[in-house]
């Protein structure tokens, strides 16, 4: 009888570490860790490489399908919040080659973000095979060629917090560095007479908007009906410097 007991319990101990093993997070990604995404691409050769998008012990907001979307809720829906990461992985030997945080420039160093896990079709995040304006799962990381490279290696964020502003930010596989890369944004800002040199990591609008040209765009942002100005932008994509640069000029009058 002692013999069959103590069989059982070595049985139920292998059990339960061959089922922590198989819940233990790919790539060597710490514990705790949740992926949320992965896109591989071959860039030829041998060389593979995969961008995986995960989250470390997130918490789950699923929101009521009965009630209208608000406007924070176009980029969110029901979504994961924590702290949110995007590592570039050798596919060939599964080991992270870099890993970058997503944080938004608000947040004061807050290690925390919201990235939907079912949301609505037709708003900024890509959700195939799905009618306008019903819910399904997003891919997050659609890989686009938004820098004009003539390469389909990044990513767009996007984080609306009111009805008029849309923080947009670009990630993407840097074949320079190997590297997964957070695209700044070099640019002048000022009414026009006074302007500054600034640099960002997150920008109004612009990659939820399709370019005049490859990695080109010129827009305007009217604020002016509540309170703001009129904001006029210019973006281009410096492929030698590998970021965004350009001007923002705030136009207050009629």
């Amino acid at each position: 009888m002692r013999t069959t007991l103590s069989a059982f319990i070595i049985l139920c101990a292998l059990a339960c570490v061959a089922q922590a093993q198989t819940r233990r997070p790919p790539y060597g990604l710490p514990a705790g860790a949740r992926v949320i995404e992965e896109q591989p691409f071959d860039l030829g050769g041998s060389k593979k490489r995969a961008l995986v998008l995960w989250m470390v012990r997130p918490t789950r907001w699923p929101r009521d399908s009965e009630e209208s979307y608000t406007c924070p809720e176009e980029t969110r829906g029901s979504f994961y919040r924590g702290p949110a990461r995007v590592s570039l992985v050798d596919a060939g030997t599964r080991r992270v080659i870099n890993t970058l945080k997503i944080v938004q420039e608000y947040s004061q160093g807050e290690d925390e973000f919201d990235l939907p896990f079912r949301i609505k079709a037709g708003g900024p995040y890509h959700v195939e095979r799905i009618t306008e304006g019903r819910e399904g799962r997003p891919t997050i990381m659609w890989l686009r060629d938004y820098n004009g490279d003539g390469r389909t290696h990044e990513f767009a964020l996007f984080d609306a917090l009111a009805c008029m502003g849309l923080e947009t930010a670009l990630f993407g596989y840097s074949e320079r560095q190997d590297g997964v890369i957070q695209y700044p944004f070099h640019v002048e800002s000022g009414d026009g007479v006074k302007k500054s040199k600034e640099v960002r990591h997150w920008m109004d609008y612009v990659f939820a908007r399709e370019p005049d040209a490859p990695g080109r765009w010129k827009y305007e942002i009217d604020y002016r009906g509540r309170g703001g100005a009129l904001d006029r932008h210019e973006i281009r994509y410096n492929p030698s410097l590998e970021r965004f640069e350009g001007s923002v000029v705030y136009y207050v009058g009629p």
